[in-house]
């Protein structure tokens, strides 16, 4: 007994001293759970934000609905300055509202389909006979390697198919390959997970295929300049050049008159369909036929048909517009002004944009729900707070991080040059949550070592909930990157994956029932204390060293010109 005692009063003793360096109040912490377990609306906006506003693809109409909606819903909580901001100019928005696809030989049946973004409408009813001639094959982050092949199959089924496609209804994917599963379909991280993280810290910094992207320009033929004079960075960036590739079979298909494409994808595990987009939300990029994602067991099927020599023939109707083909982007901003005189800031968010197959329940109104709720309750736990809490709800996120680099920018400074804006020293810290609805274990640190006891003893409340761990890793491809490319502390929070990456991200499937309240209320319990705390503090949270500016930017390739 005396061995336990001991045991615990020292726990407590090291609890009592980390938290007296970070000055941790535990009442507000207490009054802070309480809002988020006895009164939470986390899920009153997962739900409008999904089922009454969802799907949000970026610039389209139902983003500007969803992010008007968060706007007057912050109002409604007493949030100051709740507002809409321009991000700049995107390209064409893009909306659908029906399709149908239905196999009329040699079978009547009905297939599953969602139609592919910036892909155009049938105008009408399309009966066509059906042809395989498998031209695209995804890479969510292709290599060198990855597009000389492309290149040279979309070469090769030029000259084979060139004057054979038109009028056809083409099935462009390859088939899918289907596998025995594996791994469970959803999990939590367990302990021994937790402890493999501490220990697999990355062996660079930034990333060497990711961390380019975030520091070139948005705008298009500026990244190719940028592409040109940086090399083994920058050049690495081929999702640009795959879009080129796509510019170039879409011109193609067009050119062929080809009545319109069915493909699909090669994630999860079957019976769900993965759709993101045929086309360019690009003002001056082709544009392509109708385009749907089939659920890859009815795809294969169809493949099966044709290679067997059996005749397919199909009618399809897709309704689908550009409604705005100059769209803007917009962010949702809001504060809750600080009292202190230095007018110092601490930022969180989450991307509001999403994908068009599902209502991007888990991706990511989850997240932009977790922002809004943890914004609700520092405003009701009413504590002054020395800095101003800033939050940001973004758009185009899913075509690059479009809305928060936009706002990185504008307001602290250029990733490309590093000229900065007073408003970057003023920055203590931003935070972002974007990896579905997991309950959040702990928050990944981007290698800033300094940062580590700060964040163990503003957790140590949560312990007991399972969040407490901070992982000396980088963490890549959502909204914090932004910031980091411009040597500001950037942080994303740790998630327990569930059937993230397996059944919702961007599929059909993302919709309010794979969301989990609980976990939600947690996260959201967490993001006002880790914010509240940071807002308190003595001093900023501490910073690494800024990065160099790029070089200038040079020619546009001349290979790309075309």
């Amino acid at each position: 007994m005396r061995a336990v005692m001991f045991r615990v009063l020292v726990l407590c003793l090291g609890f009592s001293r980390a938290a007296a360096a970070e000055d941790v109040d535990l009442s507000v912490v207490n009054r802070i759970k309480d809002q988020a377990f006895n009164h939470s609306r986390v899920m009153d906006y997962v739900q409008s934000l999904s089922d009454e506003h969802g799907a949000r693809l970026a610039a389209s109409p139902g983003y500007r609905r969803a992010a008007q909606w968060a706007v007057d819903e912050l109002q409604r909580s007493g949030v100051a300055n709740a507002r809409l901001e321009d991000a700049g100019s995107f390209g064409r928005s893009w909306a659908w509202t029906s399709v149908s696809v239905q196999m009329l030989t040699p079978e009547a049946t009905t297939l599953n389909g969602v139609p592919l973004a910036w892909s155009a409408g049938s105008n009408g009813p399309i009966s066509a006979n059906v042809v395989f001639a498998p031209l695209w094959e995804d890479a969510d982050d292709p290599t060198q390697t990855d597009l000389v092949k492309l290149a040279a199959r979309i070469a090769d089924y030029k000259l084979q198919y060139a004057g054979k496609l038109a009028g056809k209804i083409v099935l462009l994917s390859p088939e899918r390959k289907f596998k025995l599963p594996s791994e469970p379909s959803s999990q939590r991280w367990s302990d021994e997970d937790i402890a493999a993280m501490h220990k697999a810290r990355d062996p660079l910094v930034k990333d060497p295929r990711q961390w380019p992207r975030l520091r070139e320009p948005t705008d298009t033929a500026e990244r190719w300049k940028m592409a040109e004079v940086v090399p083994g960075e920058i050049q690495a960036d081929y999702s640009l050049r795959r879009m080129r590739l796509m510019d170039r079979l879409i011109a193609f298909l067009d050119a062929e008159r080809v009545a319109a494409v069915l493909m699909t994808s090669g994630e999860g595990g079957g019976g769900i369909i993965f759709a993101e987009r045929f086309g360019s939300y690009l003002s001056d990029a082709p544009i392509p036929p109708p385009a749907v994602q089939l659920m890859p067991e009815h795809y294969n099927r169809l493949v099966r048909l044709l290679g067997r020599a059996v005749p397919v023939s199909m009618r399809l109707v897709v309704e689908a517009s550009f409604p705005d083909q100059h769209a803007a982007l917009t962010n949702v901003i809001a504060e809750l002004p600080g009292t202190g005189e230095r007018n110092e800031v601490v930022m969180m968010g989450a991307h509001l944009d999403s994908w068009q197959a599902g209502t991007g329940a888990t991706d990511n109104a989850a997240g932009c729900a977790v922002v809004m709720e943890a914004m609700r309750i520092l405003k009701a736990v009413d504590i002054k707070l020395p800095r101003t809490v800033r939050l940001g709800l973004w758009d185009g996120e899913e075509q690059g991080h479009l809305g928060s680099r936009a706002y990185v920018r504008k307001h602290l400074g250029d990733p490309v040059t590093m000229q900065l804006k007073p408003e970057h020293a003023r920055l203590s810290a931003y935070y972002n949550i974007d990896t579905g609805t997991g309950r959040t274990r702990g928050i990944l640190n981007q290698g800033n070592d300094a940062s580590k006891p700060i964040f163990e003893a503003i957790m140590q409340p949560f312990a007991e909930l399972g969040a407490s761990t901070v992982v000396p890793r980088n963490d890549w491809g959502t909204d914090h990157m932004p910031f980091d490319a411009v040597g500001l502390p950037s942080f994303d929070l740790l998630q327990d994956e569930l059937d993230y990456w397996t059944h919702t991200h961007h599929s059909n499937v993302d919709t309010v029932d794979h969301v989990v309240p609980e976990d939600l209320m947690i996260s959201a319990a967490f993001l006002a204390t880790l914010v509240y705390q940071t807002a308190t503090r003595d001093a900023l949270m501490p910073r690494e060293v800024l990065p160099l500016p790029l070089p200038a930017p040079g020619p546009v390739p001349e290979s790309v010109r075309d």
